[in-house]
């Protein structure tokens, strides 16, 4: 039973290294995580580009998140714990400084690139009257 353990963690060790590899040759991009107002340092971390990569697959690499799906779209619903609130503070994104116009998972993204993901007041979702 641990020489299997031993085994599946050496796949799972070289298969991360081997995609670190791939995307290799300092090709980089940058995802910063806002906190916003909340009593929270904001994060600062570089990741691996490779040919494709979207805004939400760069985040997930450098964070934990959760989504869910609407509509044949993905919206990102929490980063490291701190969860969206329709009507009040939701999680928004930006590349280079300019707003995104496509949802995360559908946002290629290019080397050199700064991905921010910002937790602010709620602008989007329908209000309820």
């Amino acid at each position: 039973m641990n020489k299997l353990r031993i085994f599946c963690l050496y796949l799972l060790l070289a298969g991360f290294f081997g995609l670190s590899a791939a995307a290799g040759n300092g090709e980089k991009v940058t995802v910063e995580i806002d906190f916003g107002s909340l009593n929270h340092p904001k994060l600062k971390i570089e990741t691996n580009w490779k040919e494709g990569l979207s805004a939400l697959e760069a985040l997930q690499f450098v964070a934990e998140v959760k989504t869910h799906p609407i509509s044949g779209y993905v919206f990102v619903d929490e980063i490291d714990g701190v969860k969206g609130e329709p009507n009040k503070s939701v999680w928004y994104y930006e590349i280079n400084g300019e707003p995104a116009r496509k949802v995360a998972i559908d946002q290629p993204v290019n080397d050199g690139d700064k991905i921010t993901w910002i937790y602010k007041q709620d602008v989007c979702s329908p209000t309820k009257e």
